[in-house]
């Protein structure tokens, strides 16, 4: 384990005060935290480590007519054994009473507990053993329990952490999932819309782009890839026959000008988006008609 400064918290503003001070962690038990610096998890180790078992008056089981209130730093084997938990919050001094071993019961608070770190074994893969994985909670590009059993171990959805697969493999980033999902439900105004977010030219990317996103698509790992392209083709096709409604307008003239060498599909795209800044764009090219190499290389 790397070294690192201890600081003992005396009130909550201390606390929050050393947090906003350089690399930092709060520990409290420790029985989470401890383990996951041995292992060496996580992209970016503390210099600091602030513990907060030292601030007074935190622990503590308080009944009213209102409720009940639990102290962040309250040990699982208090609210487990409190006799007023037990008579009026069965279920929650069970599931204090359910957690780990005895020993961590022991050591383990009510705020510790709730905020505990990712439980998935992608995210908590160790450094000794093969390397860290850097999945997307550690900043990485990828989740990798998105169809795999870590899927479940969310609570709030795994599978909605991140970007999806088949968008992940999209160089122009397009959210495939949501437009699609706006197809299902009889929307295609709103799916071109959500296609021309990140794609001007779908009809054109429909027919000649190879498609990463079908290669990543969940679907595969049980029958086949959804056919992404020939949907995108056919919104591409909706957007040229509405394109009076669905082109928007730049909502300001920015006064600026921009020049651009190339009328293919890249250019193209960003003359759209830059007009759509509200920028005024000329496009230069050697050849008479725009398209670039699509036009000319293309055999019709």
């Amino acid at each position: 384990m790397k070294s690192f400064e201890h600081k003992d918290a005396t009130s909550i503003k201390e606390a929050v005060k050393l947090q906003g001070k350089g690399k930092t962690k709060l520990i409290a038990g420790g029985t989470d935290l401890l383990g996951i610096l041995k292992d060496r998890i996580l992209p970016e180790y503390p210099e600091t480590v602030v513990n907060i078992k030292t601030i007074p008056n935190l622990d503590y089981i308080k009944a009213d007519a209102k409720g009940l209130k639990i102290g962040a730093l309250t040990k699982l084997e208090d609210i487990a054994g409190s006799p007023v938990i037990r008579e009026k919050y069965n279920i929650l001094a069970e599931a204090a009473e359910a957690v780990a071993t005895p020993h961590i019961r022991a050591m383990g608070t009510l705020g510790g507990n709730l905020c505990q770190d990712v439980r998935c074994w992608y995210y908590r893969s160790p450094n000794q053993i093969g390397g860290r994985i850097d999945c997307y909670l550690k900043g990485g590009k990828e989740c990798y329990a998105h169809t795999r059993e870590n899927q479940y171990h969310s609570i709030f959805g795994g599978l909605r952490s991140t970007d999806t697969p088949c968008q992940t493999a999209c160089p122009g980033h397009v959210v495939i999932s949501s437009y699609l999902s706006q197809i299902r439900e009889g929307n295609l105004r709103d799916a071109a819309k959500l296609l021309l977010q990140n794609n001007p030219i779908p009809a054109i990317t429909g027919r000649v782009c190879p498609h990463f996103c079908e290669q990543s698509c969940n679907r595969g790992e049980y029958d086949e890839s959804l056919s992404i392209r020939n949907i995108e083709r056919f919104i591409g096709d909706y957007i040229l026959d509405n394109a009076d409604e669905l082109i928007e307008k730049p909502a300001k003239n920015t006064g600026k000008k921009v020049a651009i060498v190339g009328s293919g599909p890249a250019g193209l795209a960003a003359a759209y988006y830059l007009r759509l800044s509200g920028h005024r764009v000329t496009v230069f090219d050697r050849m008479e008609e725009a398209g670039g190499l699509l036009r000319y290389a293309i055999p019709m």
